[in-house]
């Protein structure tokens, strides 16, 4: 579909979607995370491609190293943070297909309470180094 959201911490780049699954490329650049949020009706997954990256949740966190994976259940208040030089590179994948569904609780970059970024529709040559 070659859509790009362009985020205060990087990007996502919309891989795949149906009405029942989204799969999105997510860079985070180094030291920036995302927004501490759930999703109350759907299942994430995530999987780290390149780097490492700490997974924070409300009572504790996580460091993860490429290639690993979490699952992150409905309701569940999560944060990724890049911690290698580079930034890191996940495969983020939503179960069902809905960007409405998002619940930010604390934010770096003053989106608390506010819903998903709106996204244009960017043309996107994307090459993994």
């Amino acid at each position: 579909k070659n859509v790009i959201v362009n985020k205060p911490w990087g990007f996502e780049y919309l891989v795949y979607e149906s009405s029942e699954v989204a799969v999105w490329l997510l860079f985070i650049r180094a030291h920036h995370q995302t927004s501490m949020h759930c999703h109350p009706r759907k299942t994430t997954g995530l999987l780290l491609l390149k780097g490492e990256a700490q997974l924070a949740f409300l009572a504790d966190s996580k460091f993860i190293s490429a290639p690993e994976k979490q699952m992150i259940r409905r309701g569940l208040f999560h944060s990724t943070r890049a911690v290698s030089q580079d930034g890191a590179y996940l495969l983020e994948i939503e179960t069902p297909n809905d960007k409405k569904d998002l619940i930010r609780l604390l934010d770096s970059y003053g989106r608390e309470n506010k819903g998903y970024d709106k996204h244009p529709s960017i043309r996107f040559t994307w090459c993994f180094t």
